[in-house]
C-alpha cells in the first residue's frame, strides 16, 4: 500500500513513528503523548456505542417476540413443538445473525480506535479486517432474506473467504495486501448496498419506516464518503482555495501567520473524525433496514420506535402476521422515550 503522510505539525509520541500504510490528515500527538490522532481515535466510539446499543435492543426485541408468540399460542397453534402439558409453544426464529452484524460494527470501532491511537501497521489490520467481517455478515443476512435459507456450505464459504483474506492481508504487503483486501471488500460492499436498495424499492410503499430509514442512512453514507475523500485528498488545502476550487496548497512557511492570524486549512475541520460519526449512523440505519426486511420475511410486523429522547431508531414488533413477506400491512412510525 502507498503511504499518505500529512505530518506537518505532528509531534513525537509514545508509539513512535507511524508504521501504518497511511497517516491521516490530523496532526499526531498534539493533544496527548499517548494518542497519535486524538479526534480520529475518540470519534471511533460512535461505532462502539451504536453497535452495542443495537445489540441490547435486539436482545429486548427477541424477548418481545417470544412474549407475543406465546400469547398468540394461547388462541391458536403456531408451533411445531409441544411441551409436556400438551400446550403449544411458539417457536420464534433467532435474531443472532442480526446481532452479530451489529456486534461486528462494535469490533470495527474498537479496531479503529487502536489504529488511530497508535498508527501501527498491525493495529491498522484490526481496523480494516473487521470491516470485511461486518460486510460478510450483512451480505449473508441479505441473501437469507432475499433468496431464502441457504445451504450449509454458503456461510462456510463466506467464512473461508474471511479467513483467506485475513491471511493475505496479515502476511503480505504492498500491492498483494492492497488488492487482497480491497478486491474483496469493495465488491461485497457495493453488492450489499445494491441488495439493500432492492429491499427499499420493494418495501417502501407498504413499509414507510423502511423508506425513511433507508433514505436517511444512504444519505449519511454518501456524505460520509465525501467527507472521507476530502480529508484524504485535500488535507493541506486552504479553506478559501478548497471552497473556490483553487489549487494552492499550504507551504510550511504559510502555516506560521497571515495578517496576524493562522491560516485555516482543511485539516482544521477534522473531517476523518466526522467520517467516523456519519458513517456509523449511516451504517446503523442501513443495517436496521436489513433487520426490518428479515423480520417481515419471517412473518412479523416490525415498526421503528424512536427512543433515547427521540434520537435513536430501534426495531420493535407489533404482532406476528399470518403470512410472511406477502403481508401488505403498512408499518407506523411511533415515538417512545
Amino acid at each position: 500500500m502507498s503511504v499518505h503522510n500529512h505530518s506537518h505539525g505532528s509531534q513525537a509520541g509514545y508509539w513512535g513513528p507511524p508504521t501504518s500504510s497511511i497517516d491521516w490528515c490530523e496532526d499526531n500527538y498534539v493533544w496527548s503523548y499517548y494518542i497519535a490522532e486524538f479526534f480520529n481515535s475518540f470519534s471511533s466510539f460512535a461505532m462502539i456505542i451504536l453497535g452495542e446499543t443495537a445489540c441490547y435492543s435486539i436482545d429486548r426485541l427477541q424477548s418481545d417476540m417470544q412474549r407475543i408468540a406465546a400469547a398468540s399460542s394461547n388462541s391458536m397453534s403456531i408451533s411445531n413443538t409441544t411441551n409436556t402439558s400438551g400446550k403449544a409453544i411458539a417457536k420464534v426464529p433467532s435474531l443472532f445473525r442480526f446481532k452479530l452484524a451489529f456486534r461486528t460494527i462494535t469490533v470495527v470501532g474498537i479496531g479503529s480506535f487502536l489504529f488511530h491511537a497508535t498508527l501501527l501497521h498491525h493495529m491498522q489490520m484490526l481496523d480494516e479486517l473487521p470491516m470485511l467481517y461486518s460486510v460478510l455478515v450483512l451480505f449473508f443476512c441479505l441473501i437469507e432474506s432475499r433468496f431464502g435459507p441457504q445451504p450449509a456450505w454458503f456461510p462456510k464459504l463466506l467464512g473461508v473467504v474471511g479467513v483467506v483474506v485475513t491471511g493475505l492481508v496479515a502476511f503480505t504487503e504492498g500491492s498483494v495486501q492492497f488488492y487482497s483486501f480491497h478486491g474483496t471488500f469493495g465488491p461485497l460492499e457495493f453488492t450489499t448496498l445494491f441488495l439493500i436498495f432492492k429491499v427499499y424499492s420493494a418495501r417502501k410503499a407498504a413499509y414507510p419506516d423502511i423508506k425513511w430509514v433507508f433514505e436517511a442512512g444512504i444519505g449519511l453514507y454518501v456524505v460520509a464518503v465525501a467527507v472521507w475523500m476530502t480529508d484524504l485528498n485535500f488535507c493541506e488545502r486552504t479553506l478559501f482555495s478548497f471552497l473556490s476550487f483553487g489549487s494552492d496548497h499550504v507551504q510550511d512557511d504559510q502555516l506560521e501567520k497571515e495578517e496576524g492570524s493562522l491560516v485555516w486549512i482543511v485539516k482544521d475541520l477534522y473531517f476523518h473524525a466526522w467520517w467516523h460519526v456519519l458513517v456509523s449512523v449511516g451504517l446503523f440505519l442501513l443495517s436496521t433496514v436489513i433487520m426490518l426486511d428479515g423480520l417481515i420475511v419471517q412473518g412479523w410486523k416490525p415498526v421503528i420506535e424512536m427512543r433515547g429522547w427521540g434520537w435513536l431508531p430501534t426495531v420493535s414488533v407489533l404482532e406476528k402476521t399470518s403470512r410472511g413477506s406477502s403481508s401488505s400491512t403498512t408499518t407506523s412510525h411511533s415515538k417512545a422515550d
